[in-house]
């Protein structure tokens, strides 16, 4: 695999089903420190559906976080077409934790996005 969403066609893998909602979120890239805006479309415990602008070169494996909510996420990349990404969530990251680098580094990524 080259480091990009696979293009496959869908296969219906999913153990619950995805709430509908339309949320802001932002996409962070760790490995190339980059962030992209994101429209969640649907989303559950185990996975989402994203739209991302244009044809952002987003990794197979990255960060989201859910702005509303102020919750984040490592995701999988498990299919993309077009502008829109189909995502396993790995693991929730909450953002409350103040021992965990990471969770601070989203946390002032989300302030700034707030601030825009």
């Amino acid at each position: 695999m080259n480091g990009s969403c696979d293009t496959k066609p869908p296969v219906e893998l999913r153990k619950e089903r995805r709430q509908r909602v339309l949320l802001s979120g932002l996409i962070f890239v760790p490995k190339t420190h980059t962030t992209f805006d994101c429209s969640i479309r649907d989303l559950s415990e185990t996975g989402a559906r994203i739209d991302v602008s244009g044809d952002a070169l987003i990794s197979t494996r990255f960060l989201m976080i859910n702005i509303k909510s102020q919750v984040a996420y490592d995701v999988q990349c498990v299919r993309r077409k077009g502008r829109e990404l189909a995502l396993k969530i790995l693991r929730p990251i909450p953002l409350t934790d103040t021992t965990s680098s990471e969770a601070l580094q989203l946390r002032r990524l989300l302030v700034e996005r707030l601030h825009r």
